[in-house]
């Protein structure tokens, strides 16, 4: 993968490294990617990154790119044109027979981006966490840019929360990579990698929060969970969340501060 390219972009939540469907979609530019390993734009924020540090290279990135259409990685400045994007009709009802691809086809046009959010969470299956956990990311970025507050994702923190110590429901035909690896190790480098997901959309919140809020300590949360586990296992990676993870994050939003937050969030927002 290119690291890079629309595969790599919270914007694009129907592919991950090696999981998620043979095209993509970005919800900012709403087109079928239909090559998204060769694609990009400025607006690009890396899945592999958290926060911290995938902001600043998004600038940078945004320089080169341009953040007003879908290119080439090969041509920074050009429009795609046919072959690379698609935004007819017949594209997207293709995309709306798969359950996880219908949810983010809404993203945006119901009366809340979290109510997209919600329905992912819904879904079974490793590609629906998968695409909840890049939305999620770019939810509160865009919340944050705006200059909003960290609470804005206080629910997407605390789903995540709710199934952090879960093994990922990966299946073979999630799995969209090729590899000569064997199968059993894909599955498991999968795994691995939608774990991290979720130790990543901590960090962000963390970094979101900063260091006045008791959240704040959350920043490094994904670097930890990393060293707290070896040779890409998930079966380390769970064991150090049980072990440690569950405490930080526990000790950062008690569920008490967690009702008081969204009780909040209901009086400003009630529906």
């Amino acid at each position: 993968m290119i690291l890079l390219s629309c595969v790599n972009c919270c914007h694009n939540p129907l592919q991950t490294d090696s999981l998620g469907t043979s095209v993509g979609y970005c919800t900012e530019h709403r087109r079928v990617l239909l090559a998204p390993g060769a694609l990009t734009c400025g607006r690009h924020l890396r899945k592999d990154l958290t926060a911290e540090t995938a902001i600043p290279l998004r600038k940078k990135h945004g320089v080169r790119f341009t953040p007003a259409d879908v290119v080439r990685l090969s041509e920074p400045g050009v429009p795609v044109n046919g072959g690379y994007t698609s935004q007819s009709k017949a594209d997207v009802h293709s995309l709306e027979a798969d359950g996880v691809a219908d949810a983010v086809l809404d993203y945006g046009k119901l009366d809340s981006k979290i109510g997209s959010l919600a329905q992912l969470r819904s879904i079974k299956g490793a590609r629906a966490e998968a695409a909840m956990l890049s939305l999620s990311r770019a939810y509160v970025n865009r919340c944050v840019t705006r200059g909003g507050k960290w609470t804005s994702g206080v629910h997407l923190l605390w789903w995540t929360r709710r199934r952090l110590l879960d093994k990922p429901a990966v299946a073979v035909d999630d799995i969209r990579a090729e590899s000569p690896l064997p199968l059993a190790r894909q599955v498991e480098l999968a795994e691995w990698s939608l774990i991290m997901l979720r130790a990543i959309f901590i960090s962000d919140v963390g970094y979101y929060a900063g260091k006045a809020d008791p959240i704040g300590k959350l920043a490094d949360f994904a670097e930890k969970a990393a060293e707290g586990s070896s040779q890409l296992s998930p079966r380390r990676l769970l064991g150090w969340l049980k072990r440690d993870g569950m405490k930080l994050l526990d000790k950062a939003l008690p569920e008490k501060r967690y009702e008081t937050l969204a009780e909040q969030l209901r009086a400003k927002n009630p529906e």
